[in-house]
């Protein structure tokens, strides 16, 4: 993973958490798209309707300890192109052209959620207060992903296993 040294301030996280949110949504709606389980299909659903409250959560957080809006998709400079790398980092196993079976699927979004979990750990000793809190969210947010897809990993395992 790259590294977050650059990552200091809680406007950077928060705007990398908006951006990993609409991709971890995006891959969730095309996944649930593409499910055959409806178990499955539940929770990719689930998952995408989280992410996009998460990205609202994540938006307004911004606004608010930034003063600055979050209009438009495009991030400029230095920063911008970090944060574009760091994003196709952890978003790399969200895009699929081809058919994938039900555990490939849940195995790239388990990928996605624990490295967008690694990053906010990593992240998450730079800060104190009220913003080590919301930090500290989504972590606890990204491991009940992570709790969630290794649970219906585990019941298609079995579900395979009585066929």
């Amino acid at each position: 993973m790259l590294t977050t040294k650059s990552i200091t301030s809680l406007e950077s996280v928060l705007d990398l958490a908006v951006w990993l949110e609409k991709h971890g949504q995006d891959f969730y709606e095309r996944a649930c798209d593409k499910a055959v389980d409806d178990s499955l299909k539940e929770t990719f659903s689930a998952l995408a309707r989280e992410e996009r409250k998460h990205c609202a959560i994540y938006t307004d957080l911004y606004e608010v300890y930034t003063g600055k809006s979050t209009e438009g998709d495009e991030l400029l400079g230095e920063y911008g192109r970090f944060i574009h790398l760091l994003i196709k980092e952890i978003t790399d196993s969200l895009s699929f052209e081809e058919m994938l079976s039900q555990e490939e699927l849940i195995a790239r979004a388990l990928q996605f959620e624990k490295n967008t979990l690694i990053f906010f750990a990593e992240v998450k000793p730079l800060f104190r207060g009220k913003a080590g809190a919301i930090i500290e969210a989504i972590c606890r947010e990204e491991k009940r992903h992570i709790q969630q897809l290794l649970e219906r990993k585990e019941q298609l395992r079995e579900s395979a296993g009585d066929k």
